[in-house]
């Protein structure tokens, strides 16, 4: 069954920031990229959002899909997965250069 996604303001915000980043760097990369971010989001994560581990920074009930945009930049695609509603919760686009312990849900 397939789920709903929703994403958080602050996720949002997230993606917005990646979004400017990439479109500094190149339109042709930027439109890349945020195909990817949606094929995952509304095939990936919708269809199957099980198949990802448990976030190893916080554990269940958080589920993690590491998005690699490029060789060196990489974010967690962090949510958790409501059964009842068939709800998948985006709730952070988190950098994953960033300092590990700075990570908050």
């Amino acid at each position: 069954m397939t789920y709903q996604v929703a994403k958080t303001v602050r996720a949002e915000n997230e993606m917005a920031r990646f979004a400017e980043y990439a479109a500094a760097y190149s339109d042709d990369w930027s439109r890349e990229q945020f195909s990817r971010l949606n094929h995952i989001l509304s095939v990936e994560l919708a269809e199957a959002p099980h198949q990802w581990n448990y976030f190893y920074l916080t554990g269940a009930p958080y589920r993690a899909y590491l998005f690699r945009a490029g060789r060196r930049t990489q974010f967690w695609i962090v949510y958790t997965v409501d059964e009842n509603t068939k709800i998948v919760n985006i709730l952070r686009f988190w950098n994953a250069s960033q300092n590990p312990e700075a990570y908050r849900v």
